[in-house]
């Protein structure tokens, strides 16, 4: 056997191997794709359908709320009707109805949308109240349509057990735009076809909608849902389409989930694959073509040396080949050389972006476990209260520790609330400043003046340096970023530690300086400090609380006003300082006038109206009020607090927004248009946000407050307006 032969031999034996490992790979590379497609399809049918049953559950609450009703243990539908009449109007956006049914006969005892007296129409779907009544569980009806009917309508049902036996089934009727809108809101790609069907496979919302007709699912669809919970297989659309389908029946019911992918798009995503197959094949054959050639052109210049070997014996030089195959080998090494290292290029890529996902999803691991952590603190201290005042009621002692604990956690949750709507909205860009020339000095010292009237000083030497330095920005955002920065001292420096405040004017710019003698922080933190839901190390017990992102919430801020905010330690337990630079600005000439402002004075007794339609705020607000020596009245909806107010000569009206028949707003603007700018409005909202402010304003009122509202700054704002007057 010749060289060329052994050569091609060789060649072929070495490249079969990797030819056929490469097939193998690129066919596993497929299935992968496949896999992961499939695997993100069924993600998509378990994302909607949780938000569905979700959106179930929140109707179910308010209905358990009502079946606890002390007026349905009576059996007094009358009166019942009335709360069911006020749970109905606050849930307008998404509820139709609310019906009372008999357990047994399934037939009406109260529907809302008939009056009183007037005969009931038989149920559309009794078999759900039966089922709800006898397995004593929330149930959700099929989907009710017809000509009587102005739009499609289900049920959420909910049964009303008292001393062991089900008295009623209580029912909310929603339209089922609520499901089409939790259909819209995922973002679906246009060409899936994504359908919720209720028990009887009748599409609940579907999109694109169906032809006119087609009112219930494919018999592909019925079999795969008959014969499993949840799964994929490959079928039909009713226009005959071929398509992937996922689908899961949901949890609550037997409503059920699809989606449909059409089959060009499933093999649209896996072409790119298919064509790495085909490629690497066809890259093979190359291979093997070229190893063949290559093999042929190696043994030529042995052949042609066998031939000179006679004529180099005999000292003819001029018969040695050309040795031209080896430059083209170098060539070759040098080719394989650069694809090693675009290979290895594309390894690193794939590598660091492994990393990032990695580290993005500790990150939300992280954030859900300090979030869960710092709600179940307060949850547990508010439900120990809670024990000790059914216990020990009589005890002043355990009175005044329970009122403490209660303020303390309230405080807590109210600060972790606002902190992420507040985050939220700074990184979504929805934040503008209401710039106005102010001292960085003083608004710094106001915030440690007051903190140390709360005590919160206690344990720690605070000192500071102030110097008179003037800003261009918005007062409450600055007093935003001073907060976080000492709170975030605070947390890290044990007691007895110091922590330093500075401000000062330097090169053009005015300096806020934060520095303490606490923890400290590593080098490996340090470029992660202003990042979301970042923190420096913590124990178990998480001690100094927060979900860290107070710092991003700093850093945005200042960010906003045109400034920078910096982070330096000397390394663990050394301390940190934090340093913020803004845009500096001269003293405005008013400022004299305005720094010598004369403190505010005492408001004294007051005569004010709190007009709530929440019964426990309302009266827990007058009797604080009533503690401190205050004459209050008190209206339960706006046209009752309207008729108060014109009706009696009052100082201040306390208003919630959210009334049940006319808005805080209107009655704002009521108030105004009677009593003009003599009487001062308040507005006390769960809506705290800064549009929301603005809106109260302009509608009338002279100040906005959050709830839950500190006692202690309601005082500070009637003692301010009192001043004022």
């Amino acid at each position: 056997m010749n060289i060329r032969t052994r050569l091609r031999a060789l060649i072929l034996a070495t490249l079969l191997p990797v030819a056929i490992l490469g097939v193998a790979g690129a066919y596993m590379l497929v299935e992968r794709e496949r896999d992961t497609f499939e695997r993100g399809v069924r993600d998509r049918v378990l994302a909607l359908s949780t938000a569905i049953d979700a959106e179930v559950r929140a109707a179910v609450t308010p209905l358990e709320v009502l079946a606890r009703s002390p007026s349905l243990a009576r059996g007094d539908l009358g009166a019942f009707r009335a709360e069911a009449e006020r749970a109905l109007e606050a849930r307008r956006a998404s509820w139709v109805n609310i019906v009372v049914s008999d357990p047994d006969t399934a037939e009406m005892r109260m529907n809302l949308l008939v009056p009183p007296g007037q005969p009931l129409v038989k149920p559309g779907d009794a078999e759900t109240i039966l089922e709800s009544a006898r397995t004593r569980a929330p149930t959700v009806s099929q989907v009710a349509m017809g000509p009587m009917l102005e739009r499609p309508l289900f049920a959420v049902r909910v049964p009303v057990v008292l001393e062991g036996k089900v008295k009623y089934v209580i029912s909310a009727i929603l339209e089922t735009a609520v499901v089409a809108r939790l259909v819209e809101g995922q973002s679906f790609p246009e060409d899936w076809a994504v359908a919720v069907l209720d028990g009887n496979y009748r599409f609940v919302a579907r999109r694109p909608a169906p032809g006119s007709g087609n009112e219930f699912a494919s018999e592909s669809l019925k079999r795969a849902l008959e014969g499993a919970a949840d799964g994929w297989q490959r079928g039909r659309l009713l226009d005959g389409s071929e398509i992937y389908r996922a689908f899961r029946r949901s949890t609550l019911g037997r409503w059920s989930v699809s989606i449909a992918v059409p089959r060009s798009v499933v093999d649209q995503t896996l072409e790119g694959a298919w064509l790495l197959l085909l490629g690497f094949v066809g890259a093979v054959a190359l291979g093997l073509w070229i190893a063949w050639r290559l093999a042929s052109r190696l043994s030529q210049p042995i052949a042609a040396l066998a031939a000179a070997a006679p004529a180099l014996g005999r000292g003819e030089a001029s018969a040695l080949p050309v040795p031209g195959p080896v430059d083209e080998v170098r060539e070759l090494s040098r080719a394989l050389g650069e694809a090693a290292l675009a290979i290895r290029d594309r390894e690193e890529r794939q590598r660091l972006a492994e990393q990032a996902l990695r580290a993005a999803d500790r990150a939300k691991d992280e954030f859900l476990a300090m979030l869960g952590h710092e709600l179940r603190n307060p949850l547990a201290s508010v439900s120990n209260a809670t024990q000790l005042l059914k216990i020990a009621r009589d005890q002043p002692a355990v009175l005044d520790n329970v009122s403490d604990i209660l303020g303390r956690q309230v405080e807590h949750m109210t600060r972790l609330v606002d902190d992420l709507l507040e985050v939220g909205r700074l990184t979504g860009g929805k934040v503008r400043l209401e710039r106005s020339p102010l001292d960085l000095a003083r608004v710094a010292g106001a915030l440690v003046e007051t903190w140390q009237g709360g005590g919160r000083f206690l344990h720690h030497d605070v000192r500071t340096d102030l110097q008179a330095t003037w800003v261009s920005a918005d007062r409450a955002r600055i007093e935003q970023i001073v907060s976080n920065l000492v709170d975030n001292a605070l947390k890290y420096t044990p007691a007895g530690g110091r922590i330093e405040v500075k401000v000062r004017t330097q090169a053009a710019q005015a300096v806020l300086e934060v520095s303490d003698t606490g923890e400290g922080m590593a080098p490996e933190l340090m470029s992660r400090m202003f990042d979301l839901f970042v923190q420096g190390e913590r124990g178990l017990a998480r001690a100094p609380g927060g979900l860290g992102i107070g710092l991003t919430m700093a850093k945005r801020l200042v960010e906003l006003h045109g400034g920078t905010i910096r982070a330096a330690s000397a390394g663990a337990g050394k301390g940190a300082t934090f340093t913020v630079a803004l845009p500096a600005m001269e003293q405005p000439v008013s400022a004299a006038g305005v720094m010598a402002a004369a403190p505010p004075g005492q408001a004294g007794a007051r005569r004010i109206l709190v007009i709530e339609d929440n019964r426990d705020a309302r009266d827990s607000l007058a009797a604080l009020l009533r503690l401190h020596g205050h004459e209050v009245h008190t209206a339960q909806n706006g046209a009752e607090g309207i008729a108060m107010a014109r009706s009696g000569a009052l100082d201040f009206v306390l208003v919630d927004i959210g009334l049940p028949d006319i808005d805080g707003y209107e009655v704002a603007r009521r108030l105004r248009e009677h009593a003009g700018r003599g009487l001062r409005l308040v507005a006390l909202t769960g809506y705290g946000r800064q549009e929301d402010r603005r809106r109260a304003l302009a509608a009338g009122f002279d100040e906005h407050l959050a709830k839950p509202v500190e006692l202690g700054a309601l005082e500070a704002l009637l003692r301010a307006f009192a001043a004022a007057a």
